[in-house]
């Protein structure tokens, strides 16, 4: 076994968290300094041979709540162990920087709760209730057994311990033959309740102004639980990114409008999750993936943040964000938004219209394994059309809206070929601040993107540019500067050059995309327009649908 230990000071007694992993190659260390979530704590990690006893070791008097985790709900396959602090107040859980609050309650149940943020303030992400019975006989439930420091050997499974809650024979009494003595007692020890009470509740005050305290419990709630499938790939539950410490600018934003999913219109688009249903994964990106499914008997795609994305606010929130935009989007040539979906953050999805013709990658994959000639035919001079009305649209908003991840991958087709515009995850409306790079996919940024400059609706015109280079040789984009002059490169192969130098050739100008000689030759104008080093040489969205229009109808 393996235990890492976090302490709140350099004494590194009674840690306010510990995770215990199974391992045949433990190697202790000693506590030393450490940052999370910006804040100075303390590491160490022992090699204990037994968990319980172990605990108790560490905690010595103070109270703490362990939780075995198991991959499958009859608890058969062993993944670790997890031990808090029982505060009842707001700590830090893991080295990871995830928050929770755990409580153990006077009547032997107890409360465990996990926060998307290190200080408490946003909503629960898993929240456990476990009762009395549960506690004490360690009763396996959804891949989980609870352990705590109160009720003596039937709880911590390792002998008697003199720290805990008096056994209920202890704590009742005899029925009879109450002295006043006894009175006396009571009412001194009433007094007593009263004034620990009155420092705990200023503790908590203190320390976490507007968290909402744990009710006592009386059944292992399972509600706000986590699929078992994601703790099988994580080696602590529920890992998430916290925020910095609390500031003045964290108790500012308890009162803005960053909790998106109290918007008005987050609220409004809000479907029942229990009508999602998924059933098969279909595409995964980099910071989500997509599934086929349904809703009300309709067939949907629901798109969720992967299990590394998903356990952080921001994530959460820019996929909040992802939301509002669509909502507001109404267009053919978008793909339909139909409502987001959650029990709790961490499991939040967006379901919209399901795209039964795949991405125009994939098509253009297709094209080239079958043979199919390079150059514009009418469909794919359809296809072209169909986003350049997207993007016009997009543009004519007001503020305008930029895409800014463009590309095939993000183009969706239906059975009869006809495309939509998809991914908003990184839109946003236009503002006059400077906007930096960073944010896309590399091949598909115009140069001012990659540079870090000030872009506008440009930038998508120059990715719609790139895009009709893969409509007009099915390959992804660059792959055919294979010979590139020796004042560019030294390389003769594009395998030899890192991704990284043909960016920086393409932001220079000395590489742009290339278009076959099959023509017509309106159309390779048209997308070497749109790749045009300076923003102000590309056409605008309508000035390429126009164009496209009088292709399709005169041309192909």
């Amino acid at each position: 076994m393996q235990s890492t230990e976090v302490y709140s000071d350099s004494s590194c007694q009674s840690p306010l968290s510990l995770t215990i992993i199974a391992s045949g190659s433990c190697t202790s260390s000693t506590c030393s300094a450490t940052t999370i979530a910006s804040s100075t704590y303390y590491t160490a990690t022992t090699c204990p041979s037994n968990i319980y006893k172990h605990a108790l070791d560490v905690y010595g008097e103070d109270d703490y709540l362990l939780m075995d985790i198991y991959s499958g709900s009859d608890c058969t396959t062993y993944i670790e162990t997890t031990g808090f602090a029982a505060t009842g107040d707001c700590e830090v859980a893991s080295t990871d920087g995830q928050s929770v609050i755990a409580t153990l309650f006077s009547n032997g149940s107890a409360q465990l709760t996990y926060y998307l943020d290190a200080s408490c303030i946003y909503p629960a992400s898993t929240s456990y209730s476990i009762s009395e019975d549960d506690l004490t006989a360690h009763t396996c439930s959804q891949g989980r057994k609870f352990y705590s420091s109160s009720g003596g050997s039937a709880t911590n499974g390792v002998g008697s311990s003199s720290t805990g809650s008096l056994s209920s024979s202890e704590a009742s009494g005899s029925s009879s033959g109450i002295g006043s003595g006894a009175i006396a007692g009571i009412i001194v020890g009433a007094l007593l309740v009263f004034v620990l009470v009155g420092m705990l509740v200023f503790k908590r005050c203190q320390r976490r102004q507007s968290s909402n305290r744990a009710q006592v419990p009386s059944t292992f709630n399972h509600a706000n639980d986590l699929p078992d499938a994601y703790y099988e790939s994580q080696s602590s539950p529920v890992k998430l990114r916290s925020e910095a410490t609390t500031t003045f600018s964290d108790f500012d934003r308890r009162r803005s409008p960053t909790k998106l999913w109290e918007d008005d219109v987050v609220v409004a688009s809000r479907l029942p999750r229990e009508k999602v249903i998924l059933q098969k994964l279909i595409n995964r990106g980099g910071y989500g993936e997509v599934y086929v499914g349904s809703y009300n008997g309709k067939t949907v795609a629901v798109k969720m943040l992967l299990p590394e994305t998903k356990k952080t606010m921001s994530q959460v929130n820019a996929f909040l964000s992802e939301v509002k935009l669509m909502a507001s989007l109404d267009h053919p040539r978008i793909v339909s938004f139909i409502g987001v979906a959650w029990d709790q953050l961490i499991d939040i999805c967006v379901v919209s219209e399901y795209m039964a013709g795949g991405d125009l990658k994939a098509l253009l994959t297709e094209f080239e394994d079958q043979g199919r000639p390079v150059g514009f035919d009418r469909d794919k001079v359809r296809i072209a059309l169909h986003v350049s009305i997207a993007l016009t649209y997009l543009h004519s908003c007001d503020p305008p809206v930029i895409h800014r991840d463009l590309k095939s991958k993000n183009i969706l087709l239906d059975e009869a070929m006809d495309a939509k515009v998809t991914d908003f995850g990184i839109s946003r409306e236009r503002i006059d601040a400077t906007m930096t790079g960073g944010i896309g996919t590399s091949f598909w940024m115009a140069p001012e993107v990659m540079m870090g400059e000030r872009y506008d609706d440009k930038a998508d015109m120059f990715s719609f540019g790139v895009v009709l280079s893969e409509l007009d040789s099915h390959v992804t984009p660059y792959s055919q500067a294979k010979s590139l002059s020796s004042t560019e490169s030294s390389s003769s192969d594009r395998s030899k050059l890192p991704s990284a130098a043909i960016l920086q050739l393409v932001a220079a100008g000395r590489l742009r995309v290339q278009l076959s000689e099959a023509g017509p030759q309106s159309m390779v104008d048209l997308a070497l327009a749109c790749v045009s080093l300076d923003p102000n040489d590309r056409p605008t969205a309508a000035e390429a649908l126009y164009k496209l229009q009088t292709i399709l109808a005169n041309e192909v």
